[in-house]
């Protein structure tokens, strides 16, 4: 306990006083009827929803996410050079959202490394909604295309092993990543903007700016995750009706196809369980947007955290939530497919049974050269 004593507007709370770090909160000016031992818990708060939820467990859950699907990447190459041209249409889309998953986690510890460096500013939250918005898009856009495809590859197999080309599929790719990235760019540049309209580059009031722009985004958003979703019911609708039709579609459903469609059915509950909380984050940041965008404004000082805490323990929880969940759903992922997949099952098996064993020869020629010693 420091020999110090309490600030007069803080003696109510001198269990919760940090001596040494918040002593520069009492002289802010707090307006009549405002608690200052509440705004002092709601900064505590603030900071340790940021160290705990916003930083050390998402950067866990990151790095977990990380491994399984470079493993998982890893196991689709080797598997893609053995599969057949039709089965290679297929794992192209595969690939391309494994690299989408990757891609968001190593921009995600860019995002760690500039908030560290600078604070959470108007550059941080641009990144944040530019590796948010790439990877929504691009798996958005796989799902869809791995949706149609296995449609056809089950309705119209004719069609689909004698038209449709792996080199239409590698360009079809190429067009989500484009799009993706534009769309995500403008998403980014105008979007952190929502939160930092005063340190912002580009002029943005609430009103004609602002508003209208977070409005835009929740509602396409809302779409991408719609369409996703009723495309997939949509589809899954029309093959049942193939099924009671024709025996020749009955006997299909035993088939890879059928087996990946269900598989993708597994991923379309992972994508849907999590990206649910995030469009309600988004949603409720629409909700309070006014109030969360007053945060950019002005210079960060003390007084600003101290008086706007509960303003910042909101936006602490909305990215926590939105982070923690969306990097859950990378890890479930992989997992799913992993498990679904026999040929997969066998690659991580028997790579898993030579690392073991690397290990206890390791171990065992450690012991032989500890007995010798």
């Amino acid at each position: 306990m420091s020999g110090e004593p309490v600030p007069l507007i803080f003696l109510n709370c001198s269990s919760i006083f940090i001596f040494g770090k918040d002593e520069k909160y009492a002289a802010c000016p707090i307006e009549n009827g405002t608690d200052p031992c509440y705004l002092l818990r709601e900064v505590h708060r603030a900071k340790e929803f940021r160290t705990y939820f916003l930083a050390i467990l998402p950067i866990i859950l990151s790095v977990i996410a990380c491994l399984l699907n470079i493993g998982y990447l890893i196991a689709q190459l080797k598997c893609f050079s053995q599969e057949k041209t039709s089965f290679k249409k297929r794992q192209v889309f595969l690939i391309s959202r494994s690299l989408s998953i990757i891609l968001a986690n190593f921009l995600f510890y860019v995002v760690v490394i500039v908030w560290k460096a600078n604070g959470f500013m108007y550059t941080s939250a641009m990144i944040f909604i530019l590796i948010g918005g790439i990877n929504f898009l691009s798996v958005t856009g796989t799902y869809i295309g791995l949706t149609i495809l296995l449609y056809t590859a089950i309705a119209h197999q004719f069609w689909y092993m004698t038209k449709l080309t792996l080199t239409h599929c590698w360009l079809i790719i190429g067009l989500i990543w484009i799009l993706s990235t534009a769309s995500s760019v403008c998403i980014g540049l105008w979007g952190a903007t929502l939160f930092y309209p005063e340190s912002a580059p580009i002029s943005c009031s609430f009103e004609k700016c602002q508003q209208p722009l977070a409005i835009i985004i929740v509602v396409g958003l809302s779409i991408c995750y719609g369409t996703v979703i009723g495309l997939y019911i949509a589809m899954m609708a029309r093959l049942h009706r193939l099924v009671r039709k024709s025996s020749l579609v009955q006997s299909r459903s035993k088939s890879n196809s059928m087996t990946a469609m269900k598989r993708l059915g597994l991923n379309m509950i992972t994508f849907a369980v999590g990206s649910v909380p995030i469009l309600v984050v988004c949603i409720v940041a629409l909700a309070n947007l006014r109030e969360l965008s007053s945060l950019g404004e002005g210079c960060k000082s003390p007084c600003k955290t101290f008086l706007h805490s509960s303003l910042f323990v909101e936006v602490e929880i909305l990215a926590s939530v939105a982070a923690i969940v969306w990097i859950i759903a990378m890890i479930i992922d992989p997992v799913i497919n992993i498990l679904a997949d026999k040929k997969l099952r066998g690659l991580f098996s028997k790579q898993i049974t030579r690392v073991s064993q690397r290990l206890r020869r390791a171990s065992t020629k450690s012991t032989i050269s500890t007995d010798d010693q």
